[in-house]
């Protein structure tokens, strides 16, 4: 068993019965209870988002609106309130679906200055490849050898470990970290900034190219969907439609294709705007 998160979209007439019509949606996915295996998913979830700050940045001015939507109770009866700015969902025109990636720019801004910043203060790093050849030199391997052998150990391991140990590219490394640390309390995992070579990766760019190959473009990171229509989205695989037995026997046309994070943000984006997202954390 694992966890999910997903957003589920509903029609805004169902403003006055979120709860029973998230139930609703969510019924034919049910563990267990579902027409097969393509929909034996979840066993039980809790709308939330707003207090970890993974669900919905709040428009600038409707902090206070009360359609928004906030974490239920936890388990025990424990309540959550959101952070400020944040919400477990509400109608699609009163979140900010842009909001990660602005974040992300910021954040992807930030780690190429640390660069330069920390260049000021420690003498220039040697390459990698550098490491590399001098590595397979010492062991004796061949320079085009490139894998591991059966006849000695991965040249790349004692290449990696010094490179790293340089003053620069160790002291980045440490800062990226924490830089990134910080950022996982927001609504997106900062992979995008990991970096293992930043001579290359940050010292041979310039700040709008950085930014471009290491922030977000796809926005916040809703992987999962349940549509308006009843269909749902996740891990990059075909719909499974709630109103039919499976995919095999299904006629209908998917309203997301294909699945991915940049379709399902742009689906989100474009649905009406009293239209209600809401966020869940599954059990599945």
């Amino acid at each position: 068993m694992a966890g999910m998160r997903i957003v589920v979209c509903l029609p805004g007439s169902a403003a006055g019965r979120v709860d029973e019509a998230v139930a609703e949606a969510m019924a034919p996915f049910e563990r267990e209870k579902g027409p097969g295996a393509e929909f034996d998913i979840w066993d039980h979830y809790r709308v939330c988002g707003g207090a970890s700050g993974h669900g919905f940045a709040v428009r600038a001015g409707f902090e206070g609106d009360p359609r928004l939507l906030h974490d239920r109770p936890r388990y025990d009866g424990t309540a959550e309130p959101s952070r400020h700015g944040m919400c477990a969902g509400g109608p699609r025109g009163l979140l900010d679906l842009t909001a990660s990636e602005a974040e992300s720019i910021t954040l992807a801004g930030r780690a190429w200055e640390l660069w330069g910043e920390l260049s000021g203060r420690h003498p220039a790093p040697d390459p990698y490849g550098l490491f590399l050849e001098r590595s397979k030199a010492e062991m004796g391997l061949p320079p085009f050898l490139l894998f591991r052998t059966e006849d000695g150990p991965d040249p790349f391991t004692p290449a990696f470990e010094r490179y790293q140990a340089q003053p620069l590219i160790g002291a980045y490394l440490a800062a990226l970290d924490e830089l990134k640390g910080a950022a996982r309390t927001h609504r997106y995992d900062p992979a995008f900034l990991d970096i293992w070579d930043p001579l290359v990766s940050v010292g041979g760019l310039s700040r709008e190219e950085f930014i471009r190959a290491h922030s977000r473009s796809d926005g916040a990171n809703f992987p999962h969907v349940l549509t308006l229509d009843g269909w749902w989205y996740g891990d990059h695989e075909e719909g499974i439609h709630g109103a039919c037995g499976g995919r095999a026997v299904c006629a209908h046309v998917p309203d997301i294709a294909p699945n991915s994070n940049l379709a399902v943000k742009r689906y989100l984006e474009d649905v009406p705007d009293d239209a209600l997202l809401v966020y869940l954390s599954l059990h599945v």
